[in-house]
């Protein structure tokens, strides 16, 4: 028993370490090639974009994170905002009716159907070109979306996804997500440059929407929409890029017993997305998403 344990114990600290110096060869590689910028940007043209946001009793977190959206600099003719209440118990459709006098807000109410029917529904009256989603608990940096914007130059990229940082940490718990948060904005670069993104953030990830045009929209999903389409784009060789310094603050769990729920909501996501898109692992046409991304992955 004790030898098996040691086993494992070795195979999962080897790949630990395998992980970390394939990223580290990867940032000696492409270091040159990470845009981190502090000034402001001006796009060579402003496309329409249209943010979805989806809200179920966030009557506390609704108004900072529509504000932050319209503090964004970015030219208010092209910047559209669909706000949904899918079914609150508690004031966030009063909350959200105030927004409704601004001629690029459009606010509705519909009965709970859970996140992904929110945002589909949106979707539906989405008529701009590219098309996000943020959070009803996360708030955008004002220049979040110049320069996530500024990726579409390419005109192969289908998706681009942000930095996400936790906002206002309040106790050792928070502290250590904090931490982790920022790690991740590390490693999610380096997994766009080998190719490799799996996820694509509910917080202010940004589409083409042709993409939904071509694969459909979101599905359920086991609860992780945004990780589910993001597979289904890397199955159709749709790029998906990462914006370092496109920064989107969020409110992590604040309790063990709230951080365990979304943990568990998150592994059993990607388990059971992981088990529905297995045809993909070790298959040499999708590349760094079959050999080290999900074999690699939780």
């Amino acid at each position: 028993m004790d030898s098996a344990f040691s086993s494992i114990i070795y195979i999962l600290t080897f790949l630990s370490v395998y992980v970390q110096v394939f990223f580290l060869i990867t940032f000696i590689e492409r270091r040159k090639h990470i845009l981190i910028r502090d000034k402001k940007i001006e796009l060579k043209e402003y496309p329409g974009v249209t943010i979805v946001v989806p809200c179920y009793n966030e009557e506390k977190t609704i108004d900072g994170t529509i504000r932050s959206l319209m503090d964004l600099d970015y030219p208010k003719d092209k910047l559209f905002l669909i706000v949904i209440d899918d079914g609150s118990r508690d004031n966030t459709w009063q909350v959200i009716k105030e927004f409704e006098k601004y001629p690029n807000i459009r606010v509705f109410h519909k009965e709970n159907g859970g996140k992904y029917t929110a945002q589909n529904f949106g979707l539906e009256h989405t008529t701009t070109p590219f098309v996000g989603c943020l959070d009803s608990d996360s708030f955008v940096d004002s220049q979040a979306l110049k320069r996530i914007m500024s990726y579409f130059e390419d005109k192969d990229t289908m998706a681009v996804a942000p930095s996400i940082i936790v906002e206002n940490p309040k106790n050792i718990l928070q502290g250590a997500q904090k931490a982790e948060y920022d790690m991740a904005v590390y490693n999610k670069k380096m997994l766009a440059f080998l190719g490799g993104i799996h996820v694509t953030p509910g917080p202010f990830s940004i589409f083409r929407k042709k993409v939904f045009d071509d694969l459909g929209p979101y599905r359920h999903a086991h609860n992780t929409e945004d990780q589910e389409i993001a597979l289904r784009m890397q199955e159709h060789h749709y790029k998906i890029e990462h914006c370092p310094d496109a920064y989107v603050y969020t409110i992590t769990p604040n309790t063990v017993k709230k951080l365990y729920r979304q943990r568990l909501r998150w592994i059993y996501g990607f388990v059971r997305n992981a088990m529905d898109y297995r045809r993909l692992f070790f298959k040499k046409k999708y590349g760094t998403i079959a050999f080290f991304t999900l074999p690699m992955n939780r």
